[in-house]
C-alpha cells in the first residue's frame, strides 16, 4: 500500500528542467530584451487576428467517450512520405538568431532527435546549406515568389542540391504594418541577417526585393509557371479559403498550407483554425494540408487534425523554447507537445492519429 501511495504521489516528478511549456515561455521572456520579445510574439495592427488565432481553439470542445479510453495511443504519423513521431513539423520562421545564435542550427537538432522534420525559411539566420548540413531534419526549404523569376529557380535548384525535399511556396504583396516593431523601430538587419545571400550563395538584389517590396507582384500565372518548372515539388502556403486552395491545385501544387502566418500580415483576416474545413472540402481527402496560426498545446494540434489537417507547423512555441534553452529548450517544447498531444488521442478513445476526425469535437463552445 505504501508503494502504490508512493507512485502515485510520484507520477509528475521528473529531473526534467521544464515540466510544462509554462516554464519555457517564463525563462524565453527572461532572456529576450523587450524588441525581440515583440519581434516574436507581435501580430499586425490593433493584433485582432493574433488574438482570434488562438480564441479558435477555445471555441471547440473533445466528445470524450466513457469505456473507450486508448492506454497507449500510437502518435506517430507519415505525411508528405516523412516519417514524423507526432505529426508536427517546425515551422518556417526566419530571423531566428534574435533568440539564440545557434537559430536554425541547434532547432534542426532537436527535430531530428525527437522524429521530425524542419521548413527551413529563406530568411534563416543561416544558409540553406548550413542548416541541411546540421541535420537530416531539414527537409522543406520555404521561399517567397517575389522578384526575378530566374533567381527564384536559381534558389530552389540550391535547395534540391543541398538535399531538400519540397519547396513550400509563400507570397508577400507588400510590408506588414506591425506596430510593436515599428515603436522599437526593430530591424531584423541589426540582428544576425538572412545568410542565404551574397558571394557565392543567392543574388542580394533578391533580398532587397523581400524587404524592401519595389517590383511588381506575381500573379497566379506566373506562380504556376515557376512550379511547373521547380525541381521539387511545391507545398503553397497561405491558403485561407477554397477559392485559393484549387487556385493552388491549379497551379500544380502538391500539398496546401493552411495559415494568415500568425496574424503576422494583415489584421482582421479569419482565424485559421476557422477556414480549415473549407480548405479541406475543396482540396478532398488525398491532397496533404499543413496547418498553422494559432497552436500553443498538444491538445491544439489535435483539434488541427480533427479538422482536416495531416500535420500542423509549429513557429512561436519553437522560437519560445530556443531563447529558454537553445537546442535542449526546442527539443523539450516537443517532447511536451508530443506527450499532450499522446494524452489527449487517449482520453478522445483514438489509438492513432488516423482516428482523429470531426467526430471527437463536441460543438462550438460560443459564436
Amino acid at each position: 500500500m505504501v508503494e502504490m501511495r508512493q507512485r502515485i504521489d510520484d507520477r509528475y516528478v521528473t529531473a526534467e528542467k521544464y515540466t510544462t511549456l509554462r516554464g519555457i515561455h517564463q525563462d524565453a521572456r527572461k532572456n529576450l530584451s523587450d524588441a525581440q520579445w515583440n519581434y516574436l510574439w507581435c501580430g499586425t495592427g490593433d493584433e485582432v487576428t493574433l488574438r482570434d488565432n488562438t480564441a479558435a481553439f477555445d471555441r471547440y470542445l473533445f466528445e470524450t467517450p466513457l469505456f473507450a479510453g486508448i492506454s497507449n495511443p500510437d502518435t506517430s504519423t507519415s505525411v508528405l512520405g516523412f516519417d514524423l513521431s507526432f505529426p508536427a513539423f517546425i515551422a518556417p520562421f526566419g530571423g531566428e538568431a534574435a533568440f539564440h545564435p545557434e537559430g536554425h542550427l541547434a532547432i534542426g537538432r532537436a527535430a531530428q532527435s525527437v522524429g521530425i522534420r524542419q521548413m527551413v525559411p529563406v530568411a534563416a539566420s543561416y544558409s540553406l546549406e548550413d542548416i541541411a548540413a546540421a541535420s537530416a531534419a531539414a527537409a522543406i526549404f520555404q521561399m517567397t515568389f517575389v522578384g526575378d523569376e530566374g533567381a527564384v529557380l536559381a534558389m530552389m535548384e540550391r535547395a534540391k542540391d543541398a538535399g531538400y525535399r519540397y519547396i513550400c511556396v509563400t507570397y508577400s504583396p507588400i510590408r506588414q504594418w506591425r506596430e510593436r516593431m515599428m515603436e522599437d523601430r526593430f530591424s531584423i538587419r541589426g540582428e544576425k541577417g538572412p545568410a542565404n545571400f551574397g558571394p557565392g550563395r543567392s543574388d542580394p538584389s533578391s533580398l532587397t526585393e523581400l524587404l524592401d517590396f519595389t517590383q511588381p507582384r506575381w500573379n497566379w500565372a506566373q506562380a504556376a509557371r515557376a512550379i511547373a518548372r521547380a525541381p521539387l515539388p511545391c507545398i503553397v502556403k497561405g491558403v485561407t479559403n477554397a477559392r485559393d486552395a484549387q487556385a493552388a491545385l491549379d497551379a500544380g501544387a502538391a500539398a496546401l498550407y493552411v495559415s494568415n502566418y500568425g496574424g503576422r500580415t494583415v489584421d482582421r483576416t479569419p482565424a485559421a483554425l476557422d477556414v480549415l474545413p473549407a480548405v479541406r472540402a475543396a482540396a478532398g481527402p488525398e491532397v496533404p494540408i499543413i496547418f498553422d496560426s494559432g497552436i500553443r498545446r498538444g491538445s491544439d494540434i489535435a483539434t488541427a487534425i480533427a479538422l482536416g489537417a495531416d500535420a500542423v507547423a509549429l513557429g512561436r512555441l519553437i522560437a519560445l523554447g530556443l531563447a529558454a534553452d537553445g537546442e535542449a529548450g526546442v527539443r523539450r517544447t516537443l517532447e511536451l507537445l508530443q506527450r499532450e498531444f499522446w494524452t489527449t488521442l487517449g482520453h478522445l478513445g483514438c489509438s492513432s492519429v488516423g482516428e482523429l476526425t470531426g467526430d471527437v469535437l463536441y460543438r462550438q463552445a460560443r459564436s
